[in-house]
């Protein structure tokens, strides 16, 4: 039995009305112009998972929360991962029954108020209540973005449009680092309220362009607005022509998809599991979550500071110098990842990814060891060059690769269901974290490296036999990779009664409707 991708032609295959170079095409301009929109909500993220660090070199935060002790300080930072992995599942179905924009604006604009009490807490358990209305925020961002991101995407740019995702994290990082830099000298409590001021105005933008932007074109089908639907993917994959080759190509794809989901009748958590196919997709989105999360990259943020205090490079100024000129190395890796994630495909850049970190743990051990032996500048200097490069590695697939992978793996019935899972896990993960390192790294110091060797090896193994590629598909192709037996009769039904194009009499009407608003095409 051929799978859905045997059984329909590729969406190359199909004429579509749009310039080869989307900065040319006014459909795809418009397009683009609010993904990024989407990609601010990411920003805001980074932003945030940066700033308690650069707060707590301030000596008026500190005051205002009272000289905190590190277990408290560890709380402070850990809060937005603790309320983030406890409203993760209650994400699912508020974006799927109310759409992926309300989701979103939702999420957003807990960050904005989060944000506020955070910029005007009097003391440390009011500045973790905005944290904790962040992290609530946090967990529905990093659920309906990456959908909403795919799901209105381009076939052919939504490779790397997707792998954007998490590269804007490190912007929102490297714009609270400079920032930080700045206001760290500041003698006043505008030192710290300066910060937490801009990440709400960064979630603020975003809430604005929600009230502009599309929803999924996914989600209005799934409601019967199939006119809707179809004028969406027209007026931004087309140029609003209506009749597309591409664009009754999606139609399709969608009509089959859905049909497929509601022949499965997959609504509950006991009926999403019970699939074979589904429990490989939850897999690998929990593969996904830890690998990211639990491969040695993170313990840099705790390392790098004693190794540049080793060297001599001590103050403030310095520090925080050199720290943001590695969160614009992590960026550039970063875009070089979401690049090649279409050109390469994403399993070898994860088999890349994890390779290169396993090239670059062995040395960094090594020098390790050797300025613990005997402190010297060289073996610092080694170490710092080692980070660098492990950075670099993780970076090329790890931060593109971590929601845009996951996400076009789902199908959309159990899309959310999925990413829910991912941001429960990779929360939990960052709690851990943030306890553990720091005790690990004082208790065995390098040898903890030595632990990372251990997951990266397993990481590459996991990759090798688990991880399928997913260059070149729609999502809808994509949605029958795991498939078994079971469902393919219901597949080969739907695919031989609708054929190539939609037959129903209800998408013909919508046509004919479209048609006469405008003979040509519809002018948006």
């Amino acid at each position: 039995m051929a799978s859905l991708q045997e059984a329909t032609r590729s969406y190359k295959d199909f004429e579509n009305n749009t310039n080869a170079q989307w900065w040319r095409d006014p459909g795809l301009r418009r397009l683009v112009f609010w993904q990024a929109c989407i990609l601010l909500s990411q920003m805001t993220v980074g932003y945030d998972e940066s700033v308690t660090g650069s707060l707590q070199s301030m000596q008026p935060w500190l005051d205002a929360m009272g000289n905190p002790t590190p277990s408290t300080i560890g709380l402070i930072t850990a809060s937005v991962f603790i309320a983030g992995f406890v409203v993760a599942f209650f994400v699912s179905p508020f974006a799927d029954r109310y759409g992926r924009r309300p989701a979103l604006l939702l999420g957003s604009s807990l960050c904005v108020v989060g944000a506020a009490i955070q910029s005007a807490a009097q003391n440390k358990g009011m500045f973790i209540g905005g944290r904790v209305l962040i992290g609530f925020g946090i967990s529905f961002t990093t659920n309906a973005g990456p959908s909403l991101l795919n799901e209105l995407a381009h076939p052919r740019m939504r490779g790397r449009i997707a792998s954007s995702f998490n590269v804007l994290w490190y912007v929102g990082a490297i714009i609270n680092a400079w920032l930080c830099f700045g206001t760290g000298h500041l003698s006043s409590n505008w030192s710290w309220r300066i910060p937490s001021l801009v990440q709400a105005t960064l979630a603020l933008l975003q809430v604005v362009s929600i009230f502009f932007m599309p929803e999924s074109p996914r989600y209005l089908y799934s409601l019967g607005k199939h006119s809707e639907a179809q004028v969406i993917l027209a007026r931004y994959h087309a140029n609003g022509v209506i009749n597309d080759q591409l664009v009754t190509y999606q139609m399709t794809q969608i009509a089959e998809t859905l049909a497929l989901d509601s022949a499965n009748n997959q609504k509950t958590w006991r009926e999403v599991l019970k699939p074979k196919a589904n429990r490989k997709r939850f897999a690998i989105c929990l593969a996904v979550a830890l690998l990211t999360l639990w491969n040695g990259q993170g313990v840099i943020l705790y390392y790098f500071s004693p190794i540049l205090d080793s060297i001599g490079i001590t103050s403030t100024n310095q520090q925080t110098g050199i720290n943001g000129g590695m969160q614009i190395w992590n960026l550039i890796c970063s875009l070089v990842g979401a690049y090649l994630a279409e050109s390469t495909g994403r399993r070898p850049l994860w088999l890349a990814s994890f390779i290169g970190m396993i090239c670059a743990n062995v040395p960094l051990t090594i020098s390790s060891a050797q300025y613990a032996k005997a402190v010297s500048k060289g073996a610092a200097y080694s170490t710092v060059v080692f980070l660098f490069l492990y950075n670099a590695a993780f970076n090329i697939a790890c931060n593109p690769l971590l929601y845009s992978y996951t996400t076009e793996l789902l199908p959309y019935n159990i899309r959310t269901k999925g990413l829910a899972i991912q941001v429960a896990v990779s929360q939990a993960a960052l709690t851990v974290n943030q306890y553990v390192n720091p005790i690990a790294l004082d208790s065995i110091g390098y040898w903890y490296f030595v632990l990372y060797l251990g997951m990266l090896l397993i990481g590459t193994a996991v990759i090798y036999f688990g991880f399928p590629e997913t260059k070149g598909y729609t999502l809808e192709e994509l949605a029958n990779l795991f498939e078994e037996k079971d469902r393919l009769p219901i597949l080969e039904a739907v695919v031989v009664s609708e054929g190539p194009e939609i037959r129903t009499e209800e998408m013909k009407s919508t046509k004919l409707q479209v048609k006469e608003a405008d003979s040509e095409s519809l002018k948006v």
